[in-house]
């Protein structure tokens, strides 16, 4: 069986231009798409996730799937709102490879996805250094409190928002919202 990874370094290696349309292997349901122009990736989305985020995540998603995913290739002329990033295919494998086990290590200590976070405000006034991961966190926060919304509205990879939340939890940065 063919495998992402695989599907992407072939379309690469003779200069594709169209998208990868990920689709379940159960019912043919359409997952996610990536862009490639020329061999390069230049765009990938996966529910509202875009760009390398969206990429990443299908690629750890079918490294874990075990095979539940079905790849259609189809050429076509890409429009310019498909065009977010543009990467080589082994710039893509190294990130992927690099992150792997982060994204592994992070998903046992991704908290329950119903919980409400709040910031503490001694945090603004404590000499606790705060990391650029952990400020996005923490300005997705200011607006959204549940666990899913701040994995679904920032910016940073899955595993970089366990980490950050992990983190902050640990400089009491965050609370556990009780009703």
């Amino acid at each position: 069986m063919t495998n992402l990874i695989e599907v992407l370094k072939e379309q690469a290696s003779f200069g594709f231009t169209g998208k990868v349309n990920i689709l379940s292997k159960e019912n043919g349901q359409f997952l996610g798409v990536i862009y490639q122009q020329e061999g390069m990736i230049v765009g990938a989305q996966v529910k509202e996730l875009k760009g390398k985020k969206a990429l990443l995540k299908m690629i750890f998603d079918d490294v874990e799937s075990n095979e539940n995913f079905k790849f259609i290739v189809e050429p076509e002329v890409l429009s310019p709102e498909n065009i977010t990033m543009k990467v080589s295919f082994e710039e893509v494998r190294k990130e992927a490879q690099g992150h792997f086990q982060e994204y592994l290590s992070a998903k046992k200590l991704r908290p329950a996805p119903h919980l409400k976070l709040v910031i503490d405000p001694e945090i603004i006034v404590s000499s606790e250094g705060i990391t650029p991961q952990e400020f996005d966190v923490l300005s997705v926060i200011t607006e959204w409190c549940n666990v899913s919304d701040i994995y679904k509205y920032s910016k940073l990879m899955d595993f970089e928002i366990t980490h950050a939340l992990v983190s902050l939890r640990k400089k009491r940065a965050i609370k556990v919202f009780q009703n």
